[in-house]
């Protein structure tokens, strides 16, 4: 239930990020799906992820592609802090051997539910809204989407563990993980 997940909000943990959860796949595979690695860095809690993706900013405001990919359980966890997936092709991709949910926020609160299935995108929509109701999955059922006290970021990720059986608890989460620097032309 969302309630697992009471200690996101806007800003937690960063304002512009993506979580991808991957079933069916290896780190392997979601790595070289996500374009390939540039460079590994040595693990860094998200935190640690975001502030290099910052202090690493160029002129023109970009940022490095930092992305960190952990198994967890019999899943990968892909979190890119200021990434976004460039289309639901690259989630699509990511699918093709299974299961892949998304899960994309930005700083001016633009929230969204990607999910995937063997190569396919089957679902999408605005977290912060009611979906609509045709191609809804049994796992939006009873969820708190579009209520006027929602926390979007909670509802998103509880939607994402009924799909992939993944919880992402905050210890887990701000624990240290294996992070790298996307090849250039990556997905994200």
């Amino acid at each position: 239930m969302p309630s697992a997940y009471a200690w996101l909000d806007p800003a937690t943990p960063i304002d512009t990020y993506t979580i991808v959860v991957v079933r069916g796949s290896s780190r392997a595979t979601v790595v070289h799906d996500l374009g390939g690695v540039k460079r590994q860095l040595p693990d860094k809690t998200p935190s640690q992820a975001g502030l290099y993706a910052l202090d690493h900013t160029g002129a023109d405001y970009s940022t490095p592609r930092i992305v960190q990919v952990q198994r967890r359980g019999h899943a990968i966890v892909v979190y890119a802090p200021y990434g976004i997936l460039r289309d639901n092709a690259a989630l699509a991709k990511m699918s093709q051997r299974g299961l892949a949910t998304e899960f994309t926020t930005d700083v001016e609160y633009d929230t969204y539910v990607t999910v995937a299935k063997h190569g396919r995108v089957i679902r999408f929509f605005d977290a912060g809204f009611k979906p609509p109701k045709k191609g809804a999955l049994p796992a939006e059922a009873s969820l708190d989407w579009g209520t006027r006290h929602q926390n979007i970021w909670a509802t998103a990720w509880a939607f994402d563990e009924r799909l992939t059986l993944t919880h992402i608890s905050q210890a887990w989460f701000n624990r240290p993980h294996p992070t790298l620097i996307a090849k250039p032309g990556a997905l994200l």
